[in-house]
């Protein structure tokens, strides 16, 4: 009976995380959940310490790319062992209805480990109802789960393909790493400024795929870009850097969608960090030289309308929204952080002139 009780709550326990993690996802139902606890205490750290073992930096970047697929190939090993445990400790406690009778626990594993994997076994013979049941759902759930981790792919893949998108647009604006002064200098240099409502527009929109996607699927935040430089933490934080330095330099300009990506994207990142219950450290204050370098050349592009001081002041406390989360997401994640500015600019071959 206690055979047969542990099963069944295994079982529970099993198709319950399969559940909320492919079917239902749920990040914050963390609570008596495998997947959580594999990636997060187990997977992650060990990856993390065998990349920083690592010295040559190709190798370090290749090991940390093959997390997210690896996790979830080991997902779909543990989720189908524990179903094979749990079929076999309910299969052992009816074992007196198989011909002949499971004499052992390993016996009854492989039984059960035959139906889960549909392979099946003509050593032992089901003598009753319950067990033909049994063998049924054993198979059933089996191909179910496979099913499901199969989907979930195809679904992971869709998320990042949008994802990374933006972000290359992105590099292509500001260069790898992007930083916030290039994006701004970039759309001023083309005569593209009434362009910039677009782009924030976009990000926008890119901020709640994101938030939608990777609240549901927390394992999609380890999926690294192509781009050693890059992440789309990088380039997140480089279009929060640009709206902060706009609306910082000019409180009256008319870019509505700045302010609404601002805030979603604020939104985003401390969510994302309370949901791993991060620790956001406190970042030391904004370098006087270094924001005079961006106003300066804010104001050879043509943002600039409030004093310096006035600037510097909203910029810090803009920053402050976003900056200690989105460091201890960059750091957990082992990906670069935005650079506060780059010498990166968007320049055409000279074309000849017509005569």
């Amino acid at each position: 009976m206690i055979l047969l009780i542990l099963g069944l709550a295994l079982l529970a326990l099993v198709l319950r995380d399969v559940f909320q993690t492919v079917v239902v996802p749920r990040g914050k139902a963390s609570n008596f959940r495998i997947a959580p606890v594999l990636v997060r205490n187990v997977f992650w750290p060990s990856f993390r310490y065998a990349a920083s073992r690592t010295k040559s930096p190709v190798w370090k970047v290749e090991l940390l790319g093959l997390f997210a697929p690896f996790v979830l190939m080991m997902l779909l090993t543990v989720w189908i062992g524990l179903l094979i445990c749990a079929f076999g400790l309910i299969s052992f406690a009816l074992s007196r209805e198989y011909s002949p009778a499971l004499d052992s626990l390993s016996t009854a594993i492989y039984v059960s480990g035959s139906s889960v994997l549909t392979l099946g076994s003509a050593e032992y013979v089901n003598k009753s109802a319950k067990v033909r049941f049994l063998m049924l759902a054993a198979a059933f759930t089996g191909m179910v789960v496979t099913a499901s981790v199969v989907s979930l792919f195809f679904a992971l893949i869709g998320s990042i393909h949008r994802r990374e998108v933006l972000v290359s647009v992105t590099t292509n604006v500001a260069g790898s790493p992007p930083s916030g002064i290039a994006i701004l200098e970039t759309y001023c240099s083309v005569n593209g400024r009434k362009s910039l409502s677009s782009f924030y527009q976009d990000w926008h929109c890119w901020c709640a795929d994101v938030f939608e996607t990777h609240k549901a699927y927390p394992i999609l935040p380890y999926f690294r870009s192509n781009d050693p430089l890059t992440s789309w933490l990088t380039a997140l934080g480089a279009t929060l850097d640009s709206a902060s330095l706009l609306l910082s330099v000019d409180r009256d300009v008319d870019c509505f969608a700045a302010q609404l990506t601002y805030h979603f994207g604020c939104r985003l990142v401390n969510e994302l960090a309370q949901n791993w219950h991060l620790v956001k450290t406190q970042l030391p204050e904004l370098d006087h030289d270094q924001f005079h370098n961006l106003y300066v050349r804010l104001q050879a592009a043509g943002y600039c309308v409030d004093r310096e001081d006035t600037a510097r002041e909203n910029f810090a406390l803009l920053r402050r929204e976003y900056l200690p989360a989105l460091r201890a997401l960059c750091e957990y994640i082992a990906v670069p952080p935005t650079p506060m500015a780059s010498d990166y600019r968007l320049r055409l071959p000279t074309l000849a002139n017509s005569a």
